[in-house]
């Protein structure tokens, strides 16, 4: 079986490529979109954003495409647009920035059929065209896409771009792990009904971790945890205004920033890791302790033996030097192959460590593009149906009658626990709580129930997860 990089530059040899969509142009996307183009045998064809003007102003500048690489599109009569939390962004005159920026522009009709709309962009595409639209719906509507990529970190964004490049027949690779530990198990059925793959993709820390998880279990050793290095202090407190500045000088979003600070990131990563191993969170949080890569084997052990854990075969997080790498501590009971790592100098045991100091987010998301594209796999995907949950929590005392805002805002933060548990105990998953309305008073540290809001009807992610629980979890 010839390896990615030989299938990629035998492709590009025949004159072909694999053709990508891209969704969303923050930190992932525009990185992902400027690699692409200097690699063999794989092209960007279409991309799309809330706001264009912004979006045009990182590829030209950011990404350096030429102003003569770009047809900008504009779509009436959607069936949906972008979605983003509890409205939508203004749409711009996209006639008069094309005019102004000297820039082609062309006008379609959702509405219209398939086959009218890419006779329509056709001529575009032939000469090598990146198409840039605020349509979600056109992505996965362009016959010649082959893989659509979600890099929005968006949940309702994320359901919508899955949903309809899976009705399209396109591979999903999935930058998105807010959407994947809600709705993950769902588009995966409806992908495998496809005959497409969904899949998150490799470089983030679950896409990492799994490659350590699956060497592991293939040798027949016992994984005692698979974690990551978390790359801030925890604060759970942390919101937008706190972390403007700290955000604007790492080039990120001050919301994506306080994902990271207040560890809601950290959680949905490490459910995304226990829904595609069956791995599961020690407790409601994990335990998160200050260790570097040297105290990583004694810090994660059973309790009776030194260490801070209850049981084995968990995912957790650490705060220390491993950042931001990740790492999987591993035992075995086999007496030869203890012999064999004391000889390979990879300690007195009984635990052992396997580290990988690098995660390189968008970077390495070809190879999952290329992957689901050639072999019709996924890097990784949850397997194991919804093992762990992210559950919503008040950043602050909450009034009734507030809406939250969601992943990284200044209202809630989230935990993770045993899907188990969360559902017994009807708590509110946090990619489901944006836009949600308050009830009742909320007092600060208190997880939020389902009774305790008002749901946003309207939204798709919530749709697909009603879905999810008629059909996979009944």
């Amino acid at each position: 079986m010839l390896g990615l990089n030989r299938k990629l530059k035998r492709l590009s040899e025949e004159g072909e490529s694999i053709k990508v969509a891209v969704a969303g142009v923050g930190q992932m996307g525009k990185g992902l979109i400027s690699h692409i183009r200097d690699l063999e045998g794989m092209d960007v064809l279409v991309v799309a954003n809330r706001e264009i003007t912004r979006t045009l102003r990182i590829l030209i500048e950011e990404v350096e495409l030429k102003k003569d690489e770009i047809v900008l599109v504009r779509a009436i009569n959607k069936a949906n647009e972008f979605p983003a939390g509890n409205g939508t962004s203004k749409i711009p005159d996209m006639e008069a920035l094309g005019k102004e920026l000297g820039i082609e522009v062309l006008v379609i009709d959702e509405a219209e059929k398939a086959s009218s709309l890419n006779g329509k962009l056709k001529d575009y595409i032939l000469r090598r065209k990146i198409i840039l639209t605020d349509s979600l719906l056109l992505l996965s509507r362009i016959e010649d896409v082959d893989v659509v990529v979600d890099a929005t970190g968006s949940p309702e964004a994320g359901a919508y771009i899955a949903f309809s490049a899976i009705f399209n027949r396109k591979h999903v690779v999935s930058l998105n792990v807010e959407t994947d530990v809600i709705v993950g198990p769902i588009l995966k059925k409806l992908a495998d009904n496809q005959g497409i793959v969904y899949t998150v993709s490799a470089g983030d820390e679950p896409g990492a971790l799994i490659e350590l998880c699956d060497f592991a279990d293939a040798l027949g050793l016992e994984v005692v945890v698979a974690g990551k290095g978390k790359n801030n202090p925890l604060d759970r407190d942390a919101n937008p205004t706190t972390l403007k500045e700290y955000a604007e000088s790492k080039g990120s979003s001050a919301k994506m920033m306080t994902s990271f600070v207040d560890g809601t990131k950290s959680m949905i990563e490490m459910a995304c890791l226990s829904n595609a191993t069956g791995l599961i969170p020690d407790c409601r949080g994990m335990h998160g302790p200050r260790a570097n890569v040297r105290d990583l084997v004694n810090v994660f052990r059973l309790k009776k033996d030194g260490g801070i854990l209850n049981r084995t075969g968990v995912v957790d997080f650490a705060i220390g030097d491993i950042a931001p790498g990740v790492f999987l501590v591993y035992t075995t009971e086999q007496k030869f192959i203890k012999k064999d790592l004391k000889y390979l100098q990879l300690g007195e045991g009984p635990n052992y460590l396997l580290y990988r100091p690098y995660h390189l987010t968008s970077i390495e998301t070809p190879l999952s593009i290329a992957r689901a594209y050639f072999y019709g796999e996924p890097t990784i995907a949850p397997l194991k149906g919804l093992v762990s949950e992210v559950i919503t929590v008040a950043k602050k005392d909450l009034r009734e009658g507030e809406i939250i805002d969601g992943i990284g805002g200044y209202t809630v933060y989230g935990l993770i626990e045993l899907y188990e548990i969360a559902r017994k105990e009807n708590l509110l998953p946090i990619g489901l709580s944006e836009g949600c309305r308050l009830k009742r008073n909320i007092e600060k540290g208190r997880p939020i129930t389902y009774d305790d809001v008002v749901l946003r009807e309207n939204s798709m992610v919530l749709q697909l997860r009603r879905l999810q629980e008629r059909t996979i979890f009944v």
